[in-house]
């Protein structure tokens, strides 16, 4: 991959959805592992996108929930430890369909250790890369174990020495608009009316 290929991808990234200062403060106190938690709500809008709104699905406002009562819990346990461990205790706690979320409170609590954020969109990005530089790429479409986030972590560490030492959350910011530029997208199907 060429620097001209990353730096049209990169420069796509939308600071304005995903604030950067405010990323950085849920790091700190997501991986400062405090009993109380002010920032799940904001964290968890951050990642899905919904930064300073209030009317987003329900579904998602009941995760916030359940991560919220859930957090004290978890910083009393070893499973603050190691990545994996959080990982695990908390794929074990949400619903199957949170596995973006369990993955980015890891990420949150074990962001110096680097974790990646895994999404659908970073992940089509890598195996796109590897099939395209014909190494072997995963057959799944998307993201749903701890090897899938430690796949992620070992190719986005091969791209910083590729790229020139470029920061791992550069690589990341660049392979989220990647893999968002793939995607395959279903043309629309307009209904058309009937006259007489």
């Amino acid at each position: 991959m060429t620097d001209q290929i990353f730096d049209k991808y990169f420069s796509l990234y939308n600071y304005e959805k995903y604030p950067a200062n405010d990323y950085e403060r849920y790091k700190l106190v997501f991986s400062s592992l405090n009993q109380h938690n002010s920032e799940i709500e904001n964290a968890l809008k951050w990642k899905w996108g919904h930064e300073g709104k209030e009317n987003f699905p329900e579904k998602q406002k009941a995760l916030i929930i359940k991560v919220q009562q859930l957090w004290g819990d978890f910083t009393q346990t070893n499973a603050t430890s190691s990545p994996e461990a959080t990982f695990n205790w908390w794929q074990r706690r949400l619903p199957k369909t949170a596995y973006i979320t369990t993955a980015y409170i890891t990420h949150l609590v074990h962001h110096a250790a680097g974790i990646p954020i895994i999404d659908q969109h970073n992940f089509r990005a890598m195996n796109t890369l590897l099939k395209d530089s014909g190494k072997t790429a995963t057959a799944k479409k998307k993201p749903s174990s701890w090897n899938d986030i430690v796949q992620l972590k070992q190719f986005i560490e091969g791209l910083i020495t590729e790229l020139d030492n470029r920061s791992f959350g550069d690589i990341d910011k660049f392979l989220m608009m990647y893999g968002r530029s793939i995607k395959d997208r279903k043309p629309r199907t307009t209904k058309i009316k009937e006259t007489r």
